[in-house]
């Protein structure tokens, strides 16, 4: 079966480091990840600069071919100027997440997408939710409020992205978004965080295989987790998910051994040696 890896590095990844990297060397991180044989790759997000400032050269680093995280009208402008076409929006079942990211209610947020989300093709749109399977803020999610972000999710984009962005996810909610998702005529993706222990990460990829999940999120060397939430923890290895999924015969289009570029200039960017 053929799996889709989404490279998040560029932006989820570099997005959590206290330094920022210098726009050339963000170009040389996309570029490596491309010759690898990564096909989707969210590169920038079009935050304010100074909620953000390691963004803040996203038209600078923009390839032409990958996609931009928008969260309002301004960012979408600056989106579409920069000739980004494929367009990652964001909105989370718990408040707290959603006033502490974006300064706006789950409610608010949607009504302002429907003010220039309608100019972009569905296929073109990935909808994320964040603290899908639970919030220290707000606690679980319930299957009925799941239902109403997936109906929200539904129209701007055909792709729902269930993230785990405090690693609190469970098979059976994993294995119940999917087919809420499906039922919806969503195609559903998996963004996944954890705390130091891949391996539960990846009992969550399994069970999401078998449940109808074909696109999973990853970070080039797990680099990353969410600025807005506290003790998110890193993103899912590029590597270990591209190596797992080749293990258990699922076609992802790419080998480990060829992230070995892409992985040495992240490593590098961690550490402030490029520039």
């Amino acid at each position: 079966m053929k799996v889709t890896v989404y490279e998040v590095g560029p932006r989820d990844g570099l997005q959590y480091l206290e330094h920022i990297v210098d726009s050339n060397d963000k170009r040389q991180l996309i570029n490596a990840l491309y010759r690898a044989g990564l096909e989707n790759i969210e590169e920038v997000s079009f935050a304010h600069p100074k909620r953000l400032p390691q963004m803040a050269d996203a038209e600078k680093v923009f390839s032409g071919f990958g996609a931009g995280l928008v969260m309002n009208k301004r960012g979408y402008d600056r989106a579409v100027k920069t000739g980004v076409e494929k367009i990652n929006i964001v909105f989370s079942p718990c408040e707290t997440f959603n006033v502490n990211n974006m300064g706006k209610t789950r409610q608010e947020i949607v009504l302002m997408y429907k003010t220039f989300m309608d100019k972009v093709p569905k296929k073109n749109v990935r909808v994320y939710i964040s603290m899908s399977f639970g919030s220290p803020y707000s606690g679980v999610v319930s299957p009925r409020l799941m239902k109403s972000c997936l109906r929200d999710a539904k129209m701007f984009g055909d792709t729902v992205v269930f993230a785990d962005t405090v690693g609190a996810a469970s098979e059976q909610e994993v294995a119940l978004w999917a087919e809420m998702a499906l039922e919806e005529g969503l195609t559903p993706a998996l963004h996944l965080h954890h705390k130091g222990d891949e391996s539960r990460a990846l009992s969550l990829v399994r069970c999401g295989l078998f449940n109808g999940i074909k696109e999973f999120d990853s970070s080039i060397n797990g680099l990353g987790g969410c600025p807005f939430a506290e003790g998110s923890g890193a993103n899912l290895s590029t590597q270990v998910l591209v190596r797992h999924l080749n293990a258990w015969d699922f076609d992802c289009g790419i080998q480990e051994s060829d992230l070995a570029d892409a992985s040495r200039i992240a490593r590098a960017l961690t550490n402030v040696l490029l520039s």
